[in-house]
């Protein structure tokens, strides 16, 4: 029963497999066609604004699989719109988030209560637009006639003399370009051009399209003009880093839209006035797309409510000096978006509820924590905030930094909620995708501070990401992988030199090991971390740490000698140790079986039969025939595989003797 069972999931499991080879294939040829042209981008981007909200590949693979679905979903997710999927249907095979096939119907195979998107008229979308970007804290000038005194990179110029649809397209084209990994607003538009023009506009046809608007206006050029159509360049890897991004912010914005719209936020009003005309006030409609999905959007409001609120703390403050102090510039502060929690227990309790967020939302966010007794108060207080994104760069949760001299933990994450689970989500990721897309490696570090220092002074190098404050998880890998071939780059982390950095090195190795590329450490001075690469006394020791790797494993397995052999006397110690090693060997990819069982023969004198015989028997404890066992070096320094044996023989039991 127990071998009947697993063998069904075996056969599960290469299904899924096939299926998603089958889909990447798809994919692919789709993307093909984008590069020389046989696809054209605005007929992609038609496709985009449909099926957005699954993500770039999917936007590809849907259309290829039935080319007239105009709005799919799973068939609960119909159910829950009272609309049944019609027995016979074929369903659309889409790849979930967690890499897995999943199914999917378009309504057109569907029956039940219609659904009707509304269309609103070019100053209505103007008007939710302009609400969207004071809710994103930018103030958009068409030339009201009074003075603006705030920072000039938060204004947005419309010319008055544009009509509503020109307006609107305008604003979203701008707010495309803040929300990119270190954007920033066009001032006189001359730095608008090739991919960063093509971006912006496809962001803002998306989101005019959501809202029924005309995107007759926007055109786009060929990829083969911003992408390369030299043999020599990657096109393909282009177009899919550019879909990828455009597809990710015009979900964040139509995101954004979507919370404006929820009951309870949809009774302020936004100004337009015009030089020489009455100022028109008016109201904003009380829905973009009763179809999508808002269940989270008021927690999502919370938090965004509650980063600027912080951001706008931090200026003037001790954590503005204590980030000046160890090297992290006010351009760092701004790029990263840092903030700061005042000292109260209620600042941010009081903030918020003045613009209409409950407390219960507020503890469910993870901003406010609900005692035993009495009252709720603020989660984070008197602590430098570095804000935690999911893949589309929406704030889910934060980690705070306290003082040196203050109590408590040194750094506090947001607790587990609906939006943040800690073992999925990873500091810096967001961020460095664009370094991803280049040469620049992966590099596990610490902490948030650590991954800003290494992405300020190394981005050629290394793209740094920080887990919260756990051990590295196979979730967590999984999400690297979704913004970087690892099979390609591999992966480096960065550890202590310390016996707690070899700790956790073994820790580290139990997930990375499934990693196909090089799993590689850079090992820190003692007493250092990557932070101090702004710092002058620490820099160049850091720097040259980050830049000299070893193997993972040969840290691993040095560790099991070290731990199990001691100072390696007695042959007793030295066989202990060989046995240790022997079972990390075991579970070490077949070609670098070799490579370690010559180092753990060089490190304790036991003979390299004996080693690899230990590590048959890790690999296959119980003697049975057919096991296949790696051969030591024979004496021109050649390795190959032994043939296949009855049975292994465990090295014999000595004297404890001194050798």
């Amino acid at each position: 029963m127990i071998a009947s069972s697993r063998g069904e999931q075996f056969a599960q499991t290469e299904e899924q497999r096939r299926q998603l080879t089958t889909l990447k294939g798809i994919a692919d040829h789709a993307v093909a066609c984008l590069a020389d042209g046989r696809l054209e981008w605005k007929v992609w981007l038609k496709q985009a604004g449909r099926h957005g909200r699954y993500g770039f590949t999917n936007t590809l693979l849907i259309p290829a699989q039935r080319p007239s679905a105009t709005d799919v979903r799973s068939y609960d997710a119909w159910q829950r719109q009272n609309r049944q999927v019609r027995r016979g249907e074929t369903g659309i095979r889409i790849i979930s988030t967690r890499g897995k096939p999943r199914t999917v119907f378009d309504i057109e195979q569907t029956d039940g209560r219609s659904i009707e998107k509304p269309e609103l008229s070019p100053a209505e979308g103007l008007r939710w637009l302009s609400r969207l970007a004071a809710d994103l804290d930018f103030y958009v000038d068409r030339g009201q006639g009074w003075s603006y005194l705030g920072p000039p990179e938060r204004r947005i110029k419309v010319h008055p003399e544009l009509d509503d649809t020109a307006a609107a397209t305008l604003l979203v084209h701008q707010l495309a370009h803040a929300l990119q990994p270190g954007g920033h607003l066009d001032t006189v538009g001359l730095d608008c051009r090739g991919v960063r023009r093509v971006m912006a506009d496809s962001v803002a046809y998306l989101v005019l399209a959501e809202l029924g608007l005309d995107v007759s206006q926007l055109f786009f050029p060929p990829p083969q003009r911003w992408a390369g159509d030299d043999v020599r360049t990657d096109s393909a890897a282009a177009i899919r880093v550019v879909g990828d991004q455009i597809v990710r912010t015009g979900n964040r914005l139509k995101r954004r839209l979507r919370d404006l719209s929820k009951p309870g936020r949809s009774t302020a009003t936004v100004v337009i006035g015009r030089p020489g005309r009455p100022q028109e006030t008016a109201p904003v409609a009380e829905n973009i797309d009763q179809a999508l999905d808002v269940s989270t959007s008021h927690l999502r409001a919370a938090l965004a409510e509650a980063h600027r609120f912080y951001r706008k703390n931090l200026p003037e403050n001790w954590g503005t000096r204590y980030l000046a102090r160890r090297g992290f510039t006010p351009e760092m502060q701004e790029r990263w978006q840092i903030g700061l929690a005042p000292r109260s227990r209620h600042s941010l309790l009081q903030h918020l509820r003045e613009l209409g967020h409950s407390d219960q939302t507020l503890i469910d966010a993870g901003l406010a924590k609900q005692p035993k007794r009495g009252a709720p108060f603020d989660l984070f207080r008197d602590r430098v905030l570095f804000p935690l994104r999911d893949r589309d760069g929406e704030v889910i949760g934060f980690i705070g930094r306290r003082r040196d001299d203050a109590p408590g933990p040194k750094y506090l994450n947001t607790p587990e909620t609906v939006l943040f689970h800690k073992g999925d989500v990873l500091f810096g990721l967001h961020e460095g995708r664009p370094q991803l897309t280049g040469n620049a490696r992966p590099l596990l570090v610490e902490g948030p501070l650590d991954a800003i220092a290494v992405n300020a002074v190394m981005p050629d190098v290394y793209a740094a990401i920080a887990p919260c404050g756990t051990a590295i998880t196979a979730a967590q890998i999984e999400e690297i992988g979704r913004s970087v071939d690892l099979d390609a780059s591999g992966l480096v982390i960065a550890l202590d030199g310390d016996p707690a950095g070899r700790t956790g090195a073994i820790r580290a190795w139990r997930t990375l090991r499934r990693v196909g590329g090089a799993v590689e450490a850079a090992v820190l001075p003692k007493g250092r971390d990557p932070a101090e690469l702004l710092s002058p006394t620490g820099h160049s020791s850091v720097r040259e740490a980050l830049l000299s790797v070893t193997p993972l494993a040969d840290l691993v397995v040095d560790e099991k000698i070290q731990r199990f052999g001691g100072a390696l006397e007695f042959v007793e110690s030295r066989l202990a140790a060989a046995q240790a090693a022997a079972v990390l060997i075991a579970e070490l990819p077949p070609d670098q079986i070799v490579r370690q069982v010559t180092r753990v023969t060089a490190r304790t004198g036991i003979d390299a039969s004996e080693v690899t015989s230990l590590v048959a028997s890790a690999i296959s404890p119980d003697p049975a025939p057919d096991a296949s066992l790696v051969q030591p070096p024979s004496p021109d320094g050649q390795s190959t595989w032994l043939q296949r044996t009855s049975h292994t023989t465990p090295p014999k039991r000595t004297h404890r003797r001194k050798s």
